[in-house]
Order: structure tokens, then C-alpha cells, then sequence
């Protein structure tokens, strides 16, 4: 009876926990935390951008928020406010990691590009020559198709485990080979190249061909090829470092509990690292600098979408780890922005990260809960994103 009582709990372990434990989310002094100097010329932007970013906390209950935003290679402004520990009040600093979600694919594939700049990294060979433990499909599958969704590669889905599915995953893998092995019999959901479909196990596949490349380690190669020469500090997969951590948090009706405990290593390449917004500007402001590929690199993978064999762009837009398209949403239909950008949901998580390539502008953001999708935060980009290129225009 005990056995049978325990392995109820476990199967819908996500579903009890949901329903307990709910606190009362008070209203603290959300403004606390830190803010760079701020450059005497954006002193009026920031100030506007300042006001939005409080009106956000409240109107989203942030626990905590971190934001950073480069411009023409350059940090110019960076804030953490609120409170990466709501239970013990310790508030949010500027090297305040957060789980980022998806937004760990641009990670992935900016590290992806640079193996390929460096000639190590093949990206259409076929995976069944780099990732030998793969099972051989119908269709060879490549790197390019993996970090554009265009392979066939599933997302999550249910599982027999506990609990019920991949999404909650509280297994750890200690490899990628593990992590393949999740997914590695199911089989493809079409040809690959000829359709569309969104999957964070198709970058895992991408990480492993990464390793068969180089013969290295992907955290390695994550590393050495990008954290450790741009000097972003705060950009590890979850588990290597429990240092100045957000706690994740679920928001629900005005009240607070702690997320679901989950296990983030099998989809590390495609939603398990932590990082700051501090770390994803420097990452992004490389690029748009030319200081971290060539720029025909850059703009091949990270600013052209990926068409289909049909010959039509991809339903997302999606390019290379980055969906990249002209928005009308910064200015108007009348006035159109080119945009490279990704968002990303976690378990107590979300981020949103953003380049406008035409105008060296990259804004990074993550806040410490759980939210529907990236729209709040791809609004208050775009509106801080409009300030700043109008101060562009006026020169």
C-alpha cells in the first residue's frame, strides 16, 4: 500500500506540488539591487527605460529582474532589482544568474559558429559521422538542420518516468551522450529539410556533433571557444556552479512558491545554462562588433532564416540559434528594424535576448519566475530599443 501510495505521488509529483505551499507575495522594495554608471549622454533614456522596467516588476510581480543593454561594442547600462531570494530578502545583483531557457540555443549556436569559423566544425556533414552512438535514420540529418528545427527531431513529450514528462525532468544526465539517449529511438517527424519543427533535443544533437568534431567536451568547448574569451563570467550549464543563483519561482493570483524542482541536463544546449544579461550583451555586442566571427559567418547563420527544400523561409523565421526577421514592432509598418533575437521559458525562468544589427544594439533580460511566454519582455525591449535608435536618428 505504501509503495503503491508513494508511486502515485511521484507520477503526478508536479501536479500536488502545484497546489501547496503558496505564499502571499508582499510588497517589498522591489528597486533594490544594483545599476552601473550610467554615460552621461543616455542619462534621459535611461532614466525612461528605469521607469518602464519598475512599471514591469509591478505589473508582472518579478521577484527579481536583471536587464543589460550594449551599444557599438560597448556595456552601457546594466540594473538587477528585487530579490533572487524572496525567503531570506538577499536582493538581486548584477552577477545574479538566472535560468534562461531557450535563449541557451543562441549560446549554443554562437559557440557552433565559431567551430565552424575555425574550420573545425562541419556544418552539413551528416550527423551519423560525427555522432557515431546516433542511431542511423532514413535521411542523413545535418548541424545546420538541427539548430534551425528543420531536422525532424522531437521536442519533449510524455515519459515513463517520474514524473510524467521530459519537461519536468529531474533525472541527471552526466553526459551528452546520456542526453541523447532520451530521444535517439524516436523517429523522425519528417524529412529532414522539408518542413518545420521547434525542438530543444534537436540542439542536444547539435552539441554532440560539436564533441565528435572537436573531440572535446561540449562545457569545454562552451568554455573556451566563448565564455572565457568574451569574459562572460555567469554563463555555465545549470549544475556546474550554485553560486549567487536566482531562486526559481512560481507566480500565481499575487502569491509566490518555490518552481518545481527540475533536472535541466537533458536539454543543456538547447535550455539548461544559467547566465546574466551582463554576460548575453558582451556575447551578442562580440558579434555585432566582428570581434568573434566573420562577419559572413554572422551574417549566414545568425541573421539569414533557414529556407526549406520548397525554397520558402521557414515558418519562424528561424535562422541559426536566432530568429531574425524585420519587425515592425520597435517603430512602425512604416519604419521597419532588422532583428535577430531569442526567448526563453524555464521551469521558474524566463529571458529574452535581442540584437538590431543595423544599429550595434543588443539587449539582454531575465527575471527569476515563470511566465506564459516572452511577451512582457519582448514589449519593454522593444519600447527601451525605440529611445535609444531615436537617439541614433538625432545624432
Amino acid at each position: 500500500m505504501v509503495s503503491l501510495a508513494y508511486f502515485v505521488f511521484k507520477l503526478f509529483e508536479p501536479v500536488f506540488v502545484w497546489n501547496s505551499g503558496w505564499q502571499t507575495l508582499s510588497n517589498l522594495d522591489r528597486s533594490t539591487g544594483e545599476q552601473t554608471v550610467i554615460p552621461e549622454d543616455y542619462t534621459a533614456i535611461i532614466a525612461m527605460a528605469n521607469e518602464k522596467l519598475d512599471q514591469a516588476i509591478t505589473a508582472n510581480n518579478f521577484p527579481a529582474v536583471s536587464i543589460a543593454l550594449g551599444k557599438d561594442g560597448e556595456l552601457v547600462w546594466a540594473r538587477a532589482a528585487g530579490y533572487r531570494d524572496i525567503d531570506n530578502k538577499v536582493p538581486a545583483m548584477l552577477d545574479t544568474k538566472f535560468r534562461i531557457g531557450s535563449v541557451s540555443k543562441a549560446v549554443s549556436a554562437t559557440t557552433a559558429a565559431k567551430l565552424y569559423d575555425e574550420g573545425v566544425l562541419d556544418i552539413d556533414a551528416p550527423i551519423k559521422d560525427l555522432v557515431p552512438y546516433y542511431p542511423q535514420k532514413d535521411f542523413d540529418i545535418t548541424t545546420r538542420q538541427l539548430m534551425s528545427h528543420t531536422a525532424g527531431i522531437r521536442h519533449y513529450g510524455p515519459c515513463l518516468c517520474f514524473p510524467f514528462d521530459e519537461y519536468s525532468n529531474k533525472k541527471h544526465h552526466k553526459t551528452v551522450e546520456s542526453s541523447v539517449g532520451v530521444f535517439s529511438k524516436s523517429p523522425l517527424l519528417f524529412e529532414p529539410g522539408t518542413e518545420f519543427s521547434y525542438s530543444s533535443y534537436g540542439f542536444v544533437l547539435a552539441s554532440a556533433a560539436m564533441e565528435g568534431a572537436s573531440g572535446q567536451s561540449f562545457d569545454h568547448l562552451v568554455e573556451t571557444k566563448l565564455t572565457m574569451p568574451l569574459g562572460m563570467k555567469n554563463t555555465v550549464r545549470e549544475g556546474l556552479s550554485s553560486q549567487d543563483f536566482a531562486v526559481p519561482y512560481a507566480i500565481k493570483d499575487g502569491q509566490y512558491k518555490k518552481a518545481f524542482p527540475v533536472d535541466n541536463s537533458n536539454k543543456t544546449a538547447g535550455g539548461g545554462f544559467v547566465s546574466t544579461p551582463t554576460d548575453l550583451v558582451l556575447m551578442t555586442q562580440a558579434i555585432l562588433s566582428n570581434d568573434y566571427v566573420h562577419p559572413a559567418t554572422r551574417d549566414m547563420l545568425f541573421f539569414k532564416p533557414q529556407k526549406l527544400e520548397s525554397g520558402e523561409v521557414n515558418e519562424q523565421s528561424y535562422a541559426f540559434g536566432w530568429r531574425s526577421h524585420l519587425s515592425s514592432e520597435t517603430f512602425s509598418e512604416d519604419r521597419k528594424v532588422m532583428i535577430s533575437h531569442h526567448g526563453g521559458v524555464a521551469m521558474g525562468g524566463t529571458a529574452f535576448l535581442i540584437m538590431y544589427p543595423e544599429h550595434n544594439l543588443s539587449i539582454a533580460i531575465t527575471v527569476n519566475r515563470q511566465m506564459e511566454g516572452v511577451g512582457e519582455l519582448f514589449e519593454l525591449v522593444q519600447a527601451i530599443a525605440h529611445d535609444v535608435i531615436r537617439k541614433d536618428d538625432l545624432g
